[in-house]
């Protein structure tokens, strides 16, 4: 089928939001493809979305604010997840709040693993400090700062690095989330409840 037999009727007036989320829509499953932002064509979005090319550029400046829109709504997701499970933790307790945290993150990675994948396999194209600064995944990294914060102001210290405690953090479960999956082993989500309660030993003290 050629490009322009492909390309579907103009949205009306006020539906410019449903294109922009049949763009993302389209390029997650490309990129669940392809692999990598490099590899991605912005004509294949287009076609796959059933609009001209020029269209995407009326949403997105360019293709890395396309993939990193995709991505920012599975982060969203995942954020959204781990602020929900740590509302229902001990509100006077900013360590279990910390604890509820990365349990959602691990429980999250574990129920949804297309996505998750989707997250840390895209390969993404380098750019500048200032523009990474606002990569969706600086979602999780303020989360856990904000929660580091609390702890601190509870008398808790971190130990090591504080800035660097956060990555600390997402390296952490991010790591261990990986090696569940694909180790051959029983799958008991109990052992991953674990791990965070050693990570949160190890890092935290009175």
């Amino acid at each position: 089928m050629s490009d322009s037999a492909a390309v579907r009727p103009r949205n009306p007036r006020g539906q410019g939001e449903r294109l922009r989320e049949e763009l993302l829509r389209a390029t997650e499953r490309l990129l669940e493809e392809v692999g990598s932002e490099d590899a991605l064509s912005l004509r294949a979005v287009a076609r796959a979305a059933g609009v001209a090319a020029p269209s995407i550029y009326r949403h997105f400046a360019d293709k890395t604010e396309l993939v990193w829109a995709t991505l920012e709504v599975s982060y969203e997701r995942l954020g959204q997840a781990m602020t929900a499970a740590a509302a229902k933790a001990d509100d006077g307790d900013p360590v279990a709040r910390l604890r509820a945290q990365l349990r959602a993150y691990c429980r999250y990675a574990v129920g949804h693993p297309a996505t998750y994948r989707l997250l840390y396999e895209t390969r993404q194209t380098p750019v500048g400090p200032e523009r990474l600064a606002g990569h969706p995944a600086g979602l999780l990294v303020r989360s856990w700062d904000e929660a580091l914060t609390a702890c601190e102001e509870a008398g808790w210290q971190v130990r090591g690095s504080r800035s660097e405690a956060p990555y600390v953090l997402w390296s952490s479960v991010h790591g261990r989330v990986m090696l569940w999956q694909v180790m051959p082993s029983q799958k008991d989500t109990r052992r991953l409840d674990r791990f965070v309660d050693e990570i949160l030993r190890l890092l935290l003290e009175r």
